[in-house]
């Protein structure tokens, strides 16, 4: 019988052939096939898509391999080791330590993740991050909690620490900043995401929680110990005030070189004049299309356009800000100004992709050492007290300048000696510079910032430290992953008291299209002060009855106001507004905006 049924089995069409075999039930669906052909110029939503993420995984791949040769295996050529300032006749370093300390991301994340529960407690909430309630939808809901009850829900110490916020204006950033026109290769740039103006700049105080090596920091008599209230007794509400506290000036740089997408790059450069034809054309190089946004493989590489630099805009703009951080710390009267190599990190190292003519050292270097002069001229001119350009003040006082230079690989060495050269060449014609300006090498600025403060022990705000900010967002998104060697995210992740007070600022953890003034009203609702840089006018105390008028539930302006402005609505600090009204108000989207 088996051996029968084994013979009718293997004969086709025998007593079995009509049952349903295992092999005849899995069948293999024929590979379906794109319709396009070689000419074909069009493609669909889906391919699209599917060269996005394609592109996205290589782009990842090929950054991180390339950030690896730049920085920790290539034997690039650099002019050599960090230059000594007393050989070329300045003062020798104030500190001065071999490196940097290597935390491991597990400590990063960890320390981060602590920063994150400590922000939402001590402005009052209760719940918990978890995988359901992430700390963005848990900020949400106090902002509008916030929001609801004018700022009346806010524990006494974020409180008192937010009327203290000082907003900087300049005549430029009250102005409403238009998008730049797209050029062959770029993309044009939204500007109604920005929350910083191009010159503003916001103060508010905080405090250290971390070192530099994010070992934790405990101020004062609580040294060692493990509070659990969010109310605690060491915050700037308590007995000690703002004693150990410290001013952190939120201010943005230009960028210009992130990537070959920089957002700044198209304003700041110009069209290339009598192009030579007979070139060949500036294709895009593999390590240029590491940065460049998503699109399919089996396009076409770009030309790259042939725009250049306007060096002297560029250099003009970085001395208004250096000017303006400057000023706006003199305003607080500080003692103890700490600084860092502004918009010389990120926002150049990749300027060649955009203008190949940094592709040579010598120009690059050229450029960053134009940075570092108009710092040195800055300093004389504000901060020494025998200038007539520094600001009058009601009483005077010493100003101590610590400039923070890092010596860890080939970009901050070049940064180093560019400063260095800057401060021996300026001491020449000034040498009260020696006595005005601290270097320190490899010396974490926050660090530095809470033993100066803890070392006035005057319980007054006399140390403040500048921060490279983003203008979308202060602190960008320091509560994800992302960014871990960025100043702005790593002050932010050590210090709760930062965050917190930059997450009220945003009043959002996302970019959002915002009004020319939301930052000003924000302050306001705070009853936070407003001083104006470009006219040199006195600050100006919010009054209780300017904080009315900012209030989320205030009422709808008058008819002659709307007939003015028929487009705005009510202030809403969350940026939240019902779906109709969204609809009608938010602009056109860009294509490629980030």
């Amino acid at each position: 019988m088996g051996a029968k049924a084994a013979k009718a089995k293997s004969v086709p069409g025998g007593p079995l052939a009509d049952l349903p075999s295992e092999a005849a039930s899995v069948q293999a669906a024929p590979p379906i096939r794109s319709l396009r052909g070689a000419e074909q110029r069009e493609y669909t939503q889906e391919q699209e898509a599917a060269a996005a993420k394609i592109g996205a995984v290589a782009r990842g791949s090929a950054t991180r391999w390339q950030v690896k040769q730049d920085y920790h295996e290539a034997k690039r050529t650099v002019e050599g080791d960090p230059l000594e300032p007393p050989l070329l006749g300045f003062a020798d370093y104030a500190q001065r330590n071999s490196s940097m300390p290597s935390v491991p991301d597990s400590i990063r994340f960890k320390v981060r993740d602590v920063t994150k529960r400590n922000v939402l407690k001590q402005l009052g909430h209760t719940e918990g991050v978890s995988h359901w309630n992430t700390f963005e939808a848990l900020a949400s809901r106090l902002l509008e909690k916030v929001s609801g009850s004018g700022g009346e829900s806010l524990p006494p110490g974020p409180k008192k620490q937010m009327s203290m916020a000082h907003l900087f204006n300049d005549e430029e950033a009250l102005r409403a900043e238009l998008e730049t026109k797209a050029a062959e290769g770029f993309v044009a740039r939204r500007q109604d995401h920005y929350l910083l103006g191009k010159y503003q700049m916001v103060a508010v105080p905080a405090m250290a929680d971390y070192d530099s090596a994010f070992g934790e920091v405990r101020p004062g008599p609580q040294e060692g110990l493990q509070a659990a209230s969010p109310h605690q007794s060491w915050d700037c509400d308590g007995p000690e005030g703002f004693d150990g506290w410290f001013w952190v000036l939120h201010a943005a740089a230009p960028n210009i070189g992130e990537s070959a997408q920089a957002e700044d790059f198209l304003a700041y450069s110009v069209e290339e004049e009598d192009v030579d034809e007979s070139s060949p054309a500036r294709t895009e190089s593999v390590r240029s299309t590491v940065s460049t946004a998503s699109r399919c493989c089996w396009k076409d590489r770009l030309v790259r356009p042939t725009r250049r630099l306007n060096e002297d805009l560029y250099i003009q703009d970085l001395r208004h800000l250096w000017r303006n951080v400057l000023t706006a710390m003199r305003h607080l009267q500080v003692e103890d100004v700490i600084l860092f190599p502004f918009g010389m990190g990120a926002f150049l190292r990749h300027l060649n992709l955009n203008d190949d003519r940094y592709e040579d050292a010598s120009s690059m270097r050229r450029l960053k050492r134009r940075i570092a002069d108009e710092l040195m001229h800055a300093i004389v001119d504000i901060c020494s007290p025998k200038s007539r350009a520094a600001p009058k003040a009601s009483a005077p006082f010493e100003t101590r300048v610590h400039l923070c230079l890092v010596c860890v690989n080939p970009e901050s060495v070049d940064n180093h000696n560019c400063f260095v050269e800057a401060a021996a060449a300026r001491a020449k014609g000034c040498p009260e510079l020696k006595e005005i300006l601290h270097l320190r090498r490899n010396v974490d600025s926050l660090q530095l910032a809470h033993e100066l403060a803890k070392k006035s022990g005057s319980g007054k705000l006399k140390v403040a430290l500048l921060n490279g900010a983003n203008r979308k967002l202060c602190g960008n998104h320091w509560f994800q992953s992302g960014a871990r060697y960025a100043i702005d995210e790593n002050l932010h992740r050590r210090s709760a008291s930062l965050s917190r007070a930059s997450l009220l600022v945003n009043f959002d953890t996302e970019p959002r299209p915002r009004r020319t003034t939301q930052l000003q009203e924000t302050v306001k609702f705070f009853s936070g002060t407003v001083v104006n840089l470009a006219k040199k006018m006195e600050p100006e105390k919010v009054s209780a009855v300017q904080k009315q008028e900012v209030k989320p539930k205030s009422a709808p302006p008058s008819k002659a106001k709307a007939a003015k402005a028929p487009d705005r609505r009510p202030f809403c600090l969350c940026g939240r507004a019902k779906p109709q009204e969204r609809a009608e108000e938010q602009p056109e989207m860009v294509t490629g905006t980030v």
